[in-house]
């Protein structure tokens, strides 16, 4: 009769020992699934934060380069139409007031000068704290 009792008692336990190791393995998969979100949320937001970073940093690309084009663009139509290009300088631009053309200059040194330094700045600074 205690063999009986002692059978059961010993196949409750392996059973109640087998449910609660069961029990754990599916919470240790649970966290680690959290786990595993959570790093991959945060990687996603340091990613963007690198992104916003970084364009954040070069933010004025496209103006020094339509203002480049601008500049050069009387070159490329020289090639092709010299007598264009001497009117425009020859007319044009005497028609044009002075303060507009260093207005002009002045956003267009800006845009070159400034806006470039900006990006240096960080650079040489870092240099002088090494």
């Amino acid at each position: 009769m205690f063999g009986l009792i002692k059978s059961i008692t010993n196949l409750a336990n392996t059973w109640i020992t087998s449910k609660s190791e069961k029990s754990k393995a599916k919470q240790a998969l649970e966290l680690a699934e959290i786990d595993k979100k959570k790093e991959i949320i945060l990687s996603l937001q340091k990613n963007t934060h690198e992104w916003e970073l970084n364009s954040l940093q070069d933010k004025d690309k496209w103006l020094r380069r339509l203002s480049f084009l601008m500049f050069s663009s009387p070159f490329l139509i020289a090639i092709f139409a010299p007598e264009h290009v001497s009117h425009y300088f020859e007319v044009a631009l005497q028609e044009v007031p002075v303060w507009w053309q260093k207005s002009y200059m002045a956003m267009t040194g800006g845009i070159w000068g400034i806006a470039s330094l900006k990006n240096i700045i960080p650079e040489i600074i870092d240099v002088v704290k090494k």
